[in-house]
């Protein structure tokens, strides 16, 4: 009877473990992205597009995969990403990552950087030979502050919240940032923190801006 109890037990907790199970999973021929929360339990996300035949979950971070011609962020396609030679270059939720032609941060393209040259700082920064970054925002900084730029996130209860907002509505606070409806016209979302901190040559930034 013992061993009768210990089986049903076992078998009671496989299933419990199996149906807590997050991230990507497959369920019989498709793939879905698979959540838990307190308020909603566990929920299946149908990955829109998705050719799950040849998908594959990402080794180096298990938020993205690729199928034969797209890549994938927490089961939502990566904007303009292409499977062939795309990496992840973070193993945690901030998704950083690059293909041949593009660097991306979660399902957005980083506006101008530049794939060959391009490296994590530390949320929210990032640079390449060119510019460092803001979430996905170049912060048009010169050549020798780009070098001698450092991530210091001095605010440790509000840094690293990465805030994603409608492209227009963040064009209704930094106007200067007009060029990316003519450059990048299918562009809808951008990626920012505000409280991130950096500095350069004895200057400091919070978020895009310089503090004076």
């Amino acid at each position: 009877m013992k061993i009768f109890i210990i089986i049903i037990l076992s078998f009671l907790l496989i299933f419990f473990i199996s149906s807590c199970e997050t991230g990507y999973v497959k369920k019989g021929y498709n793939w879905v992205w698979v959540t838990n929360d307190e308020n909603f339990g566990s929920r299946d996300h149908w990955i829109e597009g998705i050719d799950s035949e040849s998908f594959m979950v990402s080794k180096q971070n298990e938020n993205f995969g690729t199928d034969r011609y797209s890549a994938y962020f927490q089961g939502r396609k990566v904007n303009h990403a292409i499977s062939d030679g795309f990496i992840p270059l973070t193993n945690d939720a901030y998704g950083y990552a690059k293909d041949k032609f593009h660097a991306f941060l979660d399902t957005e393209v980083i506006l101008k950087a530049d794939p060959n040259t391009f490296e994590v700082l530390g949320f929210p920064y990032s640079k390449d030979k060119n510019d460092v970054y803001n979430g996905t925002i170049p912060m048009n900084l010169s050549k020798s502050e780009v070098a001698a730029f450092r991530v210091t996130n001095e605010d440790k209860v509000m840094g690293g919240m990465k805030t994603t907002t409608l492209l227009s509505e963040f064009l209704r606070f930094s106007p200067e940032y007009g060029w990316i409806d003519s450059l990048y016209p299918d562009v809808k979302w951008v990626i920012t923190d505000r409280w991130g901190t950096g500095e350069a040559l004895g200057k400091k930034f919070k978020g895009l801006e310089e503090i004076k």
